[in-house]
């Protein structure tokens, strides 16, 4: 029965693909890349002004012994294209769900003055947000797009921290739940459209 499913779901993905292929493209942020971040996108023409997506997120890493930037998310998104679909000037509406620990680490030039908390502490814990976004393809060749893209938003921000030492962590922690503006996308992407007629 496993076996019939997967088979069925496998012609018809190969089906849709090739009926609508120049409807499809995938993506990937050079910005994200630049942090480490593992990240890839989808998204699907619904009609010839608007596309549905997601992106895909993940960082893993520890830097060095203690220096942790680990977090993941998915960040759906419609679009609405001002010409066409892939082409120019696009305005976007998402949601964005994901989790992290962060920590052990001061940011350069500005870690002496915010968030100072970071180079002692691990903070650990979940969001969700939504926002709006706004951004622009430039036609590189039939196949290939270059985006620049930017998103801002209200995220509901669900964490713990924890000292870095080990010796002074506790067993247990309060969460402490907080609501705030944060940017949502900063983008700088290389797109590859299937099958294109550009």
């Amino acid at each position: 029965m496993t076996k019939r499913v997967i088979l069925s779901l496998a012609i018809a993905l190969c089906a849709w693909t090739t009926a609508s292929a120049q409807q499809v493209a995938v993506k990937s942020n050079l910005f994200y890349w630049m942090t480490t971040t593992i990240n890839a996108g989808a998204e699907v023409a619904l009609s010839k002004h608007s596309t549905l997506g997601a992106t895909f997120n993940l960082n893993p890493w520890t830097i060095g012994s203690d220096n942790k930037i680990q977090h993941w998310f998915v960040r759906p998104e419609y679009r609405y294209w001002v010409t066409e679909k892939y082409t120019r000037l696009f305005f976007g509406v998402h949601l964005m769900g994901g989790g992290f620990e962060v920590g052990g680490f001061r940011i350069p030039i500005i870690g002496d003055r915010f968030l100072t908390r970071l180079k002692t502490n691990y903070f650990t814990g979940s969001f969700v947000a939504g926002g709006v976004s706004i951004g622009y393809q430039f036609y590189l060749s039939p196949h290939w797009n270059l985006e620049i893209s930017g998103g801002a938003g209200l995220a509901r921000i669900k964490y713990h921290w924890e000292p870095t030492n080990p010796a002074l962590r506790k067993k247990s922690y309060t969460n402490t739940v907080r609501y705030l503006p944060v940017p949502t996308e900063i983008g700088f992407s290389f797109v590859y459209l299937f099958n294109s007629k550009k």
